[in-house]
Order: C-alpha cells, then structure tokens, then sequence
C-alpha cells in the first residue's frame, strides 16, 4: 500500500519502544527518526549497559544509546520489570527489536498490546541467532536476506510477518552486506509497519518452515585464528577467503608469525583470492601500523 505524505500527516502514529545495541542497529533508529513518512513515534529506547572498549577499557556508550541521546529519547537499560513500568507509564503498544544482544523474557515479551517485532537479518529459518551475515559469508552463500518475525520466547523463531531476498556481491564482506542488509531491512520494515498502523493493527502472519538449522553464535577474537602453515600452503584457499569475508573487519583473521624468534600476532587487514589462490594485500603487525604485505614480507621474510 502506498501512503502519500497528506495521508500520512493526519494518521495517527504508534507508539513503539525501539531495542537495539551495534552501530547498524543504531543506523537503523537513525533511519526511523528522521523518516516523516513512518507511521511510528519512537517513545523510547532499550540498549545495553556502556562497556569498557579498547585497550585502555574506557567505558563507552552503546551507538544506539549515542542516538537515542542524539534525539532527546530517554534511554533504558533494564529489560524486565524497569522497562515494562516505563513502557506502561509511555502508553507504548509495540517493541521493534533489531541486534539487541539479550534473550527477552516472557514477561516482557507480554507486556506490551502488540508484542514484540524482531527484524533478523538473513532468511529465516536459516541462521538465527547473534551472527547472521558473517554466518552466510563464512559458508560461502550466494543468496541472503531480511525477515521480520513476531517474537517468541525461543530464539528466532516467530511467525513471519515479511521477508525479502537479497544476493551477495562476489567478494563481498561483512561490513558491506551489513549496510546493504540494513538498508533493505528498513525498507521492508517501514512497508509492514505502516501497512500494520493503517489496517487497524492487523496484519498477515505466516509460519516458519522446519529443518534442522544450528544457532549462530556471537564470533569471538580467537575465530579468527589461522595456522600460520594452513596460511602459508594455500590449502583451502576459498574457505580461508570466506572466514575473511565473514570476520571482516571484526573480530578479523589473524595468525602467529616469528619476528626474530619472537612469536608475534599478524593480522590480515585485506585478502583476495583469484584463480583459486589466495592473494594476502595488507597486514598489521602487533604494535606496528598496517602495510603493504610486500613491504612486511621485505622487511621481515615471514612467509
């Protein structure tokens, strides 16, 4: 359904309360607040607690707490009986929830009149749980996607309520199919929320379908840990080249090379593979700036 601006103005909008926690989660409520066209007024935002970030640990804010403060939206931190009080006190009837980071308990989940939306990138069934687009890098997909479901207490496993397709560029990496994925994820979530507001809070739902898929899991430094000699051989090249993609920029694949007998942590900042070979560009080297990989195989002859 199609709204033109004048239709738009004088519908009254939803009240929803908005949980997320990454920066992509927080394009995404940038994309909802300046958007005069939604059919939503964001009352109020739930993220994770300010973490210490970096090597000098300093405490830093969520980007999607960055945002909310950036627009006035007070900010909650609590996602049990703190949050259902304020959603209470707001008149918020809807959650949307898009990379917050925590399991939403049943109590929660029923707080609120219209539940609780959760915007996944990747087609479910497949890959639910915390990584998504590195999960279809890594296993070398050439097709991927957005669905928005109706939350339930297990993990990923709602009714549908839409879904889009997308195809992955070749060699595309994390960051990029993240920002691409965002995009079109806001797009068919601004199409079904405004079609849901207008319908009288009404709106088709659809089952998932069944198989035997795992739950991706949140990556970690050590994912990225390559054999210095799986590196060196080429063996697996196209696998290796995709643990890049999907890793990239974080948390990054990295190996352990000998710098004057020293054992030393390598990363590699870019990788190419062509004719079936991988092609190491850039590395960083532990305390040193990145550089070219021929100018660190020079100085040092590592590989």
């Amino acid at each position: 359904m199609i709204f033109t601006s004048a239709i738009i103005h004088f519908m009254q909008k939803l009240n929803i309360v908005y949980f997320g926690t990454p920066n992509f989660s927080a394009d995404f409520l940038e994309k909802i607040l300046n958007d005069k066209e939604i059919l939503v007024d964001v009352k109020l935002v739930v993220t994770q607690e300010d973490k210490k970030v970096g090597r000098k640990q300093i405490i830093t804010p969520s980007p999607v707490r960055v945002i909310a403060e950036k627009y006035n939206i007070p900010v909650c931190f609590d996602y049990k009986s703190e949050f259902i009080k304020k959603a209470k006190e707001l008149n918020i009837d809807l959650a949307i929830v898009f990379a917050y980071g925590n399991i939403i308990p049943k109590q929660t989940l029923d707080s609120l009149k219209y539940g609780f939306w959760i915007i996944h990138p990747s087609i479910l069934p497949k890959y639910k749980g915390a990584s998504p687009i590195a999960s279809c890098l890594i296993n070398g997909d050439k097709i991927t996607g957005t669905t928005i479901i109706k939350a339930t207490e297990e993990i990923d496993t709602g009714d549908i309520i839409g879904q889009k397709k997308l195809e992955i560029q070749y060699r595309e990496k994390c960051d990029s199919l993240t920002k691409r994925l965002t995009n079109l994820s806001y797009e068919l979530f601004k199409n079904k929320i405004n079609e849901f507001v207008s319908n009288n809070f009404l709106i088709e739902l659809k089952k998932q379908g069944v198989g035997d898929y795992k739950i991706t899991k949140l990556f970690e430094k050590k994912d990225g840990f390559i054999e210095f000699n799986t590196l060196r051989s080429g063996f697996d090249s196209e696998k290796i080249f995709n643990l890049f993609r999907g890793l990239y920029p974080w948390p990054g694949m990295w190996t352990i090379v000998k710098i004057n007998n020293k054992e030393m942590r390598l990363k590699i900042t870019d990788l190419d593979f062509e004719n079936n070979k991988l092609i190491i560009k850039k590395v960083q080297l532990e305390g040193k700036k990145e550089v070219d990989f021929e100018i660190f195989n020079k100085a040092y002859k590592a590989l």
